[in-house]
């Protein structure tokens, strides 16, 4: 059987995440001759660091908008679970390996309530997360008595360390929570799954996919993820405050979408979802380089999260009108 032989180039750019690289390398290029602070090493530390909490959730967001829905109770979930961790501390009885494995299990409990309602009670997602993001905030303000606390020490050992006194703890679990998230997604049954229900669900149940389950186990990463974020955040800001996190959930979702991940699902790429948050930093950075107001800089993140739904869009459209040509076209020959 004759090979046939595909342009490396070509294969390149038919990855979902190509374009969000090109993104960075050409924006990093720019700063680096325009910015001679820039390339300081504090400030890559710094970028990596910022962009860790965001990547680990933008992860979980994959899976979820993967299968086709959405999650915006994300940056209250890594809230309440730094309130939880406080209190849970201030109480001195459990070690803090113990409190960090509870805030991930309950991280993980609030991803389950999530899909429950969104897959059993058939909720609209957006929704039932928008209820869950009530709620969740509402707790937190009760469980930080509506005021700005301090992390005690012992809290912040993910979030302030480094390896080897180099690279800082939250970029190696980003990283490490990256890898996880390809090989979940590329080379396991519930990858595929997931996928699959977000490509057609109808199409999934008459294959006799459970659905459901796939859904929930796809929300319930997500929680996780974000309780982690709330570890990483808690850890390397030193404070929690009753308005921590707020707006997260958009910036999330845009570093998913610019990654290449498509809102309709059944299309991901979590190293896109990495390479988007990195995107949107290099932007920040770049904007607080040039000591642009921070509004602006708000201006900028819903600017960037509206341009990348109208290329997911323009994207889908295409896509559509493509499969209806070719529709028409066997219909006729065979006609």
């Amino acid at each position: 059987m004759e090979r046939t032989y595909q342009n490396p180039l070509k294969r390149f750019l038919s990855e979902q995440w190509a374009a969000a690289l090109i993104g960075n390398l050409l924006l990093f290029l720019i700063l680096a001759v325009s910015q001679p602070a820039f390339l300081q090493a504090s400030n890559i530390m710094n970028i990596l660091c910022q962009c860790s909490l965001f990547g680990i959730m933008a992860i979980g967001m994959t899976f979820v908008i993967s299968t086709g829905g959405i999650d915006i109770s994300v940056g209250m979930n890594a809230l309440f679970t730094m309130a939880l961790m406080y209190r849970l501390n201030s109480f001195g009885v459990l070690p803090v390996w113990a409190v960090f494995i509870i805030a991930l299990a309950v991280g993980g409990l609030i991803g389950l309530l999530n899909g429950f309602m969104a897959s059993v009670l058939n909720f609209p997602d957006m929704i039932a997360t928008l209820a869950t993001m009530s709620i969740l905030r509402g707790a937190a303000y009760l469980l930080l008595d509506n005021a700005q606390k301090f992390v005690q020490t012992p809290l912040r050992v993910i979030g302030n360390s480094r390896l080897f006194g180099l690279i800082p703890t939250p970029t190696i679990l980003m990283l490490a929570i990256t890898a996880a998230g390809i090989l979940v997604l590329r080379y396991t049954r519930f990858g595929r799954y997931v996928l699959a229900v977000g490509g057609n669900r109808n199409s999934a149940v008459f294959s006799g996919l459970n659905v459901t389950r796939i859904r929930i186990g796809a929300y319930v990463i997500c929680g996780a993820c974000a309780a982690l974020g709330g570890i990483v955040y808690a850890g390397r800001i030193g404070s929690i405050a009753p308005n921590s996190c707020m707006g997260y959930e958009f910036t999330v979702i845009t570093a998913v979408v610019l990654g290449g991940t498509k809102m309709s699902g059944g299309k991901s790429s979590v190293i896109g979802s990495a390479l988007g948050c990195i995107f949107l930093y290099l932007i920040e950075n770049a904007m607080t380089m040039l000591n642009i107001s921070s509004y602006y800089q708000v201006f900028a993140r819903a600017l960037m999260m509206l341009c990348a739904i109208a290329i997911d869009t323009a994207t889908t459209m295409r896509a559509g009108a493509v499969m209806t040509r070719e529709r028409r076209a066997r219909f006729l020959e065979g006609a």
